[in-house]
């Protein structure tokens, strides 16, 4: 069955996924997330053309329903790797504010040590 055949695909891309969020693989996740995606979308588009899905067998059914329960696990993950890996930015590079630029360490003195011609110039 060829429904079957996109389905048992998209479980294999993710668990791929699933692997390199586990590893906090970043180049493997983003590349594994690319071919999830793709899977996914050609396994929608093949249910599109099922007439009517409440015909399918339950193990079918419920192997669709336990993908969109492990689609919403890994995207809690997910954040949770997001939110971990900015606190260790903030943590090594400290908060920055939106003024993380050379002028506002100077403060207003930055103007004033600016030759005139340059600032009127910019």
């Amino acid at each position: 069955m060829a429904l079957e055949q996109k389905l048992l695909e998209v479980e294999q891309h993710l668990q791929e996924v699933s692997t390199a969020l586990l590893a906090a693989d970043a180049p493997r996740l983003e590349q594994c997330s690319t071919t999830l995606r793709d899977a996914a979308l050609t396994f929608a588009r093949a249910m599109a053309q099922v007439p009517d899905p409440t015909a399918l067998p339950a193990a079918l059914r419920r192997r669709i329903q336990a993908i969109g329960s492990l689609l919403a696990i890994q995207r809690e993950n997910l954040l949770r790797l997001s939110a971990a890996t900015s606190r260790q930015a903030a943590a090594l590079l400290g908060a920055a504010g939106a003024e993380s630029t050379y002028e506002s360490a100077l403060g207003s003195r930055a103007s004033a040590s600016v030759p005139r011609r340059v600032r009127a110039a910019g």
